[in-house]
């Protein structure tokens, strides 16, 4: 076998309490050399992650209702952890309901948390700047294969930390469409070079 399939699921007690735990198939079990060591080791790293990123998240707030107001250093620091989380187990393990735990543990969505994940790839930690919305962050992490595709990913992502730096941030959809007119006038001279 190559990846162990784990699947995290939440149980409900006869009593009505209910907690998270991982699990793994039956045939599969037998098919791993310390089936109970390798899955003790995943959860502990699961749930090492739960812990760190309901810090971010949710901070101090004991409802863990979701947070608007996240700043893009703690959206960074929740997308490197979840990063180093993937890279940690991604030769070991494969999560079969990752979707639905991400949803149930964290109050998010998968494509969000791939989002943060591309974007505490992107930028470094110091590169991030509060002046900087995440929306605005994530509009270039949209256009990322793009930009990349026509060589201008690193010069639109120095412009906008230059633009986070002086404080003038366009809003999310002026910026949108600065990508999108970017990238047409970038491939309009790809296509027709001596115009």
């Amino acid at each position: 076998m190559e990846k162990i399939p784990v699947k995290i699921v939440e149980l409900t007690s006869p009593s009505g309490k209910s907690a998270v735990d991982v699990m793994i198939d039956v045939y599969d079990y037998n098919e791993v050399e310390n089936a109970q060591e390798k899955i003790q080791k995943f959860k502990k790293k699961y749930f090492a992650l739960v812990k760190e990123a309901e810090k971010l998240f949710f901070g101090s707030n004991i409802k863990k209702t979701r947070s608007k107001n996240m700043s893009s250093l703690a959206c960074w620091k929740s997308g490197n952890l979840f990063r180093k989380f993937d890279s940690d187990i991604q030769n070991e393990f494969i999560i079969t309901n990752y979707p639905v735990a991400l949803e149930r543990d964290f109050g998010r969505s998968s494509p969000y948390i791939r989002e943060l994940m591309t974007f505490s790839k992107l930028f470094k930690k110091k590169e991030i700047l509060d002046s900087v919305p995440m929306a605005i962050y994530r509009a270039l992490v949209w256009k990322k294969n793009q930009l990349d595709e026509i060589g201008i990913l690193e010069q639109e992502k120095n412009r906008l930390i230059e633009m986070g730096k002086k404080y003038n941030v366009p809003g999310r959809e002026e910026y949108k469409i600065e990508l999108i007119n970017a990238i047409k006038i970038k491939q309009s001279k790809i296509k027709y070079p001596g115009k």
